[in-house]
């Protein structure tokens, strides 16, 4: 990372990023900023420290924590001597900006960009070396006839399915309808390998990108008076607006109904409920037993006996996170994020005995190795082993 840039510019990137504002690329400049030298690392201790003054709490404690670690890394940003942050003995208030000081925090963190801070004297175990993961699968694309087409493979041929033309272009699958006359329904597959998302174009201008070990099940050409699709794992859609035919997801029980709107479904089969949070327009929920209609920024969960629960005020930036390539988490759960790098890095997660509950803040790329990622585990106090592709997480 050049340093010849003046520090008004890093002064500018904490003022957005603590506005909420500032973008992943911008977020990632000011962390190497950060990492630059010793002193930074000086700085960032300090900052982790400030934030764990701050606990959850009731409204209108005291935000005096967060207030100090702006102003030391202002006074740092602007060439001023860091001036190290006193613990507070009164607890601070929860506040949505004092996650995102933690955020940044943790993401100037050399390895694992993790929140919290342990001592070289910690007492985590170390992690067991493991023999390698097996070989990085390949996303397929499965066409009506059975016939498997792995789409990492350069230049693959333009396909005919029914009444659609198939190309793989940019390493995006776009489907094209070449007539309007009525034909059977073939129904095709996507299914994506651990650490690939792909986007997809539905022959009706729908867009669709699939997370990791996802897969999507549609026909090469809608008919009728409805589209629908079949989905396991998580995808975000932005759906074609078509008054006249209503676009359906079909996830086991839920069925979510749209005529034209941006959400993501998150239904992966470790997910302990099926959450659909909507950005734009408006969704219909259906569980079989109840139903409820979402706005922008709210989030349905379906539980596996039908209940629907909704969620108001939800985060989009950390749901959508993945489809920037990261893994972003505010107050997340040790099993929250576990599940994530779980789906990502294709290993089954393993829990022996109790294992303390901790909170997480951070944001990591999702081109971090697993054992870079792993890293945070151990400066958390979580020992941990892999064996295979299990990855064993040891309690007390």
């Amino acid at each position: 990372m050049p340093t010849s840039k003046s520090p008004d510019r890093y002064q500018q990137l904490l003022q957005r990023w603590q506005q909420r504002t500032c973008s992943p690329q911008e977020a990632i400049e000011l962390m190497e900023y950060l990492r630059n030298d010793a002193s930074n690392r000086v700085l960032l201790e300090e900052l982790q420290a400030a934030f764990r003054q701050v606990q959850p709490g009731e409204e209108g404690m005291s935000s005096q924590p967060i207030n100090r670690v702006r102003e030391g890394l202002l006074k740092h940003i602007q060439g001023a001597p860091v001036v190290p942050i006193q613990r507070s003995r009164k607890p601070g208030a929860w506040l949505r900006w004092s996650a995102a000081a933690a955020l940044l925090a943790a993401m100037a963190l050399p390895a694992g960009y993790v929140l919290r801070h342990q001592s070289a004297t910690s007492s985590a175990k170390k992690p067991i070396a493991a023999a390698p993961v097996a070989e990085q699968r390949k996303t397929v694309l499965t066409l009506a006839n059975g016939q498997k087409v792995e789409l990492d493979k350069a230049g693959m041929a333009q396909l005919a399915q029914g009444n659609s033309t198939i190309r793989n272009q940019n390493g995006q699958l776009i489907y094209e309808q070449t007539n309007s006359g009525q034909a059977a329904l073939l129904y095709n597959t996507l299914t994506t390998a651990p650490r690939e998302t792909y986007p997809l174009v539905l022959a009706d201008g729908s867009k669709i990108w699939l997370n990791a070990g996802s897969s999507l099940r549609f026909p090469a050409a809608f008919a009728g008076n409805e589209r629908k699709v079949e989905l396991t794992g998580e995808a975000y859609f932005e759906i074609a607006t078509d008054a006249h035919k209503p676009f359906r997801i079909q996830v086991k029980q839920m069925t979510v109904e749209v005529l034209g709107t941006h959400f993501n479904i998150n239904a992966y089969t470790d997910e302990t409920t099926m959450n659909t949070t909507l950005l734009e327009g408006a969704v219909n929920i259906n569980s079989g037993r109840s139903s409820l209609r979402l706005a922008p920024g709210e989030q349905s969960q379906v539980s596996g006996d039908g209940q629907i629960k909704k969620i108001t005020g939800v985060n989009t930036d950390e749901i959508m996170a993945w489809k920037e390539g990261y893994f972003k988490f505010e107050n997340a759960d040790l099993a929250t994020v576990l599940r994530q790098f779980s789906h990502w890095y294709d290993v089954d997660v393993v829990y022996e005995g109790n294992v303390k509950p901790r909170k997480f803040f951070g944001m990591i790329s999702r081109k971090s190795t697993l054992p870079n990622v792993l890293k945070m585990l151990n400066a958390n106090d979580i020992a941990y082993r892999i064996d295979g592709r299990k990855l064993i997480i040891e309690g007390n």
